[in-house]
């Protein structure tokens, strides 16, 4: 549920301490609860002036967390990962059948399918609590409150786009159910605070993140404006760390090191006119998936690897300037999509597009993002909002003689069952 008030250590009864207190009836028991734990964060304990920096440290944390499993999530929900894990309740995801009351649902950005509706929920609460806590404090008592105030909100929209782009419905705070343009329109307010008092690295990627889901709600002219005005070049990264596994980058995580999610053959090393595109480079690992060359798949038992993230702290990109052309190639169309396709792909050193009929441009500024945004975050919401083709089609069947079952056609994860059990608010 996306109601996160505070993040105490509390303290727990166990069963032992409750045979305890049985066995010492009749003695005085008085003072046996009268003990302080030092361990116990209580939020007047943290959420002071003094703790400004550990607490944005905590809210970067939880976000880098958050991006890594929307990252996981949208490429093995769409075409660019396949499932090769052996828990079958996972398998949904994968077979493009997710359900509410699938178990990984609510999951945390560690596990082997993680959801986006808890990491991302949390930063984004977190990421809003620290706003309202800044806001109430002096540029006296914290440096740099008015950058850190509008890296918090950057964080926040980013976070609400994440859930908007990934689930079908979302609550906020035991809100009211939310359709995914609700979703767009609270990361958009928040991008607009954003633009505040930051700096130009965060304007700017303020400016991305907004132009993203204002082209998402249909606002196209406010999209473009946003768009325009992102610098060439420009770029802003998270980093991962390789010290702790909740802060991995998640992409390399699952394909590089655990194995469990690959390239699947119908996305391996995709070309563009017929030269290799080195931005959708793949490689075979040699590492078996468990299954063996029976599995009646291409590519037989192995995992295939992208080579975009390798290694647990390559950095993420969450704002680019890339991002912004391909907004404006959409929505402007014409030469000027002409012009921004062949400007990305010139230095690879990929083909020239030409074209005049707006349906082909169109259709490649749809296959640029394929390619340029790879394994970002945005394939399968591209594909429910463009109407793209599902592949493998609807009704293929899903690695026979392994897994079973068949292909669906859902574009969007239904809100977690437990959102409907623990929101009052809550109406579906």
């Amino acid at each position: 549920m996306m109601s996160f008030k505070t993040f105490p250590v509390i303290l727990r009864v166990s069963g032992s301490a409750v045979l305890l207190a049985v066995s010492i009836a009749g003695c005085d028991v008085s003072g046996l609860l009268d003990v302080s734990d030092p361990s116990r964060l209580l939020s007047e304990d943290v959420e002071v002036p003094a703790q400004a920096s550990a607490l944005m440290n905590g809210l970067e944390a939880d976000f880098l967390c958050a991006q890594g499993a929307f990252m996981v999530i949208q490429a093995a929900f769409s075409d660019e990962f396949e499932d090769h894990s052996a828990s079958g309740d996972v398998w949904t995801l994968d077979r493009r059948r997710p359900q509410n009351v699938d178990n990984w649902g609510d999951n945390d950005c560690t596990a082997l399918v993680p959801s986006v509706y808890l990491p991302a929920g949390r930063s984004r609460w977190v990421a809003d609590n620290l706003v309202t806590l800044l806001s109430g404090w002096t540029d006296a008592e914290v440096a740099s409150r008015s950058e850190r105030i509008a890296r918090a909100n950057l964080y926040a929209g980013f976070s609400a786009s994440m859930i908007g782009m990934t689930n079908c419905t979302a609550a906020l705070d035991v809100g009211p159910e939310m359709t995914q343009a609700d979703m767009f329109a609270a990361a958009a307010s928040r991008f607009t605070a954003a633009l505040s008092g930051g700096g130009s690295e965060i304007t700017n990627a303020a400016r991305v993140g907004r132009a993203r889901v204002r082209l998402f709600m249909g606002d196209t002219g406010g999209a473009l404006t946003d768009a325009q005005a992102v610098p060439a070049g420009f770029v802003m990264n998270i980093q991962p760390s390789n010290g702790t596994s909740r802060l991995y980058n998640r992409i390399w995580e699952k394909n590089l090191f655990a194995n469990s999610q690959g390239v699947p053959p119908w996305t391996r090393n995709l070309e563009v006119d017929g030269v290799p595109d080195p931005r959708m480079v793949s490689l075979d690992t040699g590492e078996d998936t468990g299954w063996g060359p029976g599995n009646n798949r291409p590519g037989g038992g192995t995992v295939w690897s992208q080579v975009k993230f390798t290694a647990a702290n390559t950095p993420i990109p969450i704002a680019r300037y890339a991002e912004a052309q391909l907004i404006i190639a959409e929505i402007s169309g014409g030469q000027t999509a002409v012009a921004i396709i062949n400007a990305l792909r010139g230095p690879l050193g990929l083909p020239v597009f030409a074209s005049t009929v707006e349906a082909d441009i169109q259709a490649e500024v749809a296959r640029e993002r394929r390619h340029e945004l790879f394994l970002e975050g945005f394939r399968m919401y591209d594909i429910r909002r463009l109407g793209l083709p599902l592949v493998p089609a609807v009704g293929t069947a899903y690695q026979p003689g392994v897994k079973g079952g068949t292909y669906g056609d859902q574009t969007c994860i239904p809100i977690p069952v437990i959102e409907t059990f623990n929101n009052p608010n809550f109406t579906g």
